[in-house]
């Protein structure tokens, strides 16, 4: 893979277009030099390459007129701008296993950087390095990596979850002020790597939000993900990532066809020539995800009726026997029986 290979997924530029949206500036230039529209950042299906992400980093510089913008942005970050590594994060049990499932899924975000995570002595540390010769716009990908990492954890996790330490490999710049601000600890430049050294206590901190279950469901979507993109990359695997890309939500085939800027029509005759269709694409993702409700956690029937996409319970009881030829608690106790 080079750095003019068109995989990396969009989120992190469908943010920066928020951001600078949010700020008063207009965003339409920020694909200038590109063969690419503003719109295809939020769309689920659009590959970058690592090219092209520096030229619209170029452009944001210039759009913005801040050169602070690596922090705006990660100032910005919320879980869901992660993807469904977001949400496999966000479940964990404590800060270091959120780390290494950050490291682990990288790809399943906007990856730009290679990010580490590893045991130093009475240190945990996450570093940070571009894939590719990134020049100037290695400062933006730090700040933008180490930054949105710090931001999360102060927004959801209190004002108290500070790092130990930060190393940073270039010199200190102008607006060094919104570094100390941003990161609260010290700060060093012009070091060998750029990294971020967090107290063995704190990466044992568990999170609120901590749900096992739910981080093995995402953790499975995350798998799929990489799965599909390495497997034919047919018109129906790219329908079931995007089934799978929201846990809970599931689009109607009008919405999915314009995703693909295709027709109805075009779509199912698409799927058929491929053996399959959107209904039997979207039942399968909801027997695999019921199944593994139902034999991963304690969650109740109602609950998992409406997690696959039911508001009757009936209807999904029925929908489950057809599917498997048991009733959901009688495949739940044989499951957990065995």
């Amino acid at each position: 893979m080079g750095a003019d290979t068109q995989c990396i997924r969009p989120f992190m530029f469908n943010l920066m277009v928020r951001v600078l949206e949010e700020e008063g500036c207009k965003a339409d230039t920020l694909v200038r030099g590109l063969s690419l529209e503003l719109g295809d950042l939020s769309s689920q299906d659009t590959r970058i390459s690592f090219d092209q992400a520096l030229i619209m980093i170029d452009n944001a510089y210039r759009i913005s007129g801040d050169p602070a913008w690596g922090l705006r942005v990660a100032g910005a970050v919320n879980i869901g701008d992660w993807g469904m590594m977001g949400y496999a994060v966000a479940s964990c049990a404590t800060l270091w296993d959120a780390m290494l499932i950050g490291q682990r899924f990288s790809r399943v975000a906007t990856r730009l950087t290679d990010t580490r995570v590893t045991e130093e002595n009475d240190f945990f540390s996450l570093s940070s390095r571009p894939l590719y010769r990134a020049g100037e716009a290695t400062r933006f990908l730090v700040e933008e990596d180490l930054g949105g990492v710090v931001g999360l954890l102060h927004r959801y996790l209190g004002d108290d979850t500070v790092p130990y330490e930060v190393h940073l490999s270039y010199p200190e710049p102008p607006y060094v002020a919104m570094y100390e601000s941003h990161f609260r600890c010290p700060l060093k430049f012009e070091q060998a790597r750029n990294c971020i050294l967090w107290s063995r206590d704190l990466m044992q901190r568990e999170i609120p939000s901590r749900n096992p279950a739910a981080t093995q469901m995402a953790i499975r979507h995350c798998e799929t993900l990489i799965a599909d993109e390495e497997g034919s990359g047919g018109i129906a695997e790219q329908v079931r990532t995007r089934l799978v890309q929201q846990p809970g939500r599931y689009p109607p085939l009008a919405e999915v066809a314009a995703d693909y800027d295709m027709s109805e029509s075009t779509l199912r005759r698409a799927l058929t020539a491929e053996g399959t269709s959107y209904q039997l694409l979207l039942n399968d993702v909801r027997r695999k995800l019921a199944i593994e409700y139902l034999t991963t956690s304690r969650l109740k029937l109602e609950e998992i009726a409406v997690l696959v996409g039911y508001t009757d319970l009936s209807n999904f009881r029925r929908a489950f026997k057809s599917w498997t030829g048991e009733a959901p608690l009688a495949y739940r106790r044989r499951a957990t029986a065995s």
